[in-house]
């Protein structure tokens, strides 16, 4: 009956799963004091809903491939939080910018307290760039991957152009951030960045400098073992891999 009020299609269109948010995580602390409290006889509530039809062309992928049946579908968020959140006490803000969109998720105590989909990606750079110095997409991708935000004065158009995304994308995601400190009276203690597209030049620099909290690459490697001599290649790497591991990690629980 809640979930009719927060789901904007009809309930019998979608697959409903939910958790309850257990009662200790339910108080928000600030430097360590309880500051606020849900009601009596209330409870907070996770729930998620995906149409039925994703989870139906997802199954018919999996038989047309021939592939082993999945035990279960995962929400990529889930999968991200899971590789790239560590046991942090205070809040933390995950950014994972895709190719069509950049999706925010505020995490606390291991629980998804808040989420955010900004419409704009990676994607939206190539196009733009490929539009304003009239180039094709191939190359405007090369450009973006290679020179991004370079600060030197021949790539000032690029560089301009990559920013005129990056600034709503910014803004966006600074506004989240402060709204959620001021409804809870808390403070975000770390930006995390994931996905493919925080890869690009100068995006990292951009992010510490719009946030006062530590900004740092998602490495979800560090949940798994690895060959040493691969240390710093898989770093780099990491914020491209953190769904499929997350995946990973949650089927590997399944034989524990």
């Amino acid at each position: 009956i809640e979930a009719r009020k927060y789901v904007p299609v009809p309930i019998s269109e979608v697959s409903l799963d939910w958790w309850m948010i257990p009662k200790q995580e339910q108080t928000v602390f600030s430097m360590g004091e309880k500051v606020k409290q849900q009601g009596p006889g209330k409870v907070e509530v996770l729930i998620v809903a995906i149409h039925n039809s994703a989870v139906q062309k997802y199954r018919e992928i999996v038989t047309k491939a021939a592939l082993e049946s999945t035990s279960f579908f995962e929400l990529e968020t889930f999968s991200t939080i899971r590789a790239v959140a560590s046991q942090e006490i205070a809040p933390v803000m995950v950014v994972d910018m895709g190719a069509a969109s950049t999706k925010l998720y505020i995490v606390e105590l291991g629980v998804v307290r808040t989420s955010h989909v900004i419409s704009r990606g990676s994607q939206e750079i190539t196009i733009a760039l490929s539009k304003s110095l009239d180039l094709s997409i191939e190359k405007a991708e090369q450009m973006k991957r290679t020179i991004g935000l370079s600060p030197l004065p021949e790539h000032k158009a690029t560089a301009d152009t990559v920013s005129l995304v990056l600034d709503y994308i910014t803004a966006e995601a600074r506004r989240v951030l402060l709204t959620y400190e001021k409804r809870y009276n808390t403070t975000i203690s770390k930006v995390i960045l994931t996905g493919g597209g925080v890869l690009l030049p100068g995006f990292f620099e951009v992010m510490s400098k719009n946030f006062e909290a530590e900004v740092v690459y998602a490495n979800p490697f560090t949940k798994v073992e690895t060959p040493a001599f691969l240390g710093n290649v898989l770093e780099k790497a990491g914020p491209e891999f953190a769904v499929s591991i997350g995946l990973a990690l949650r089927k590997l629980q399944e034989f524990a």
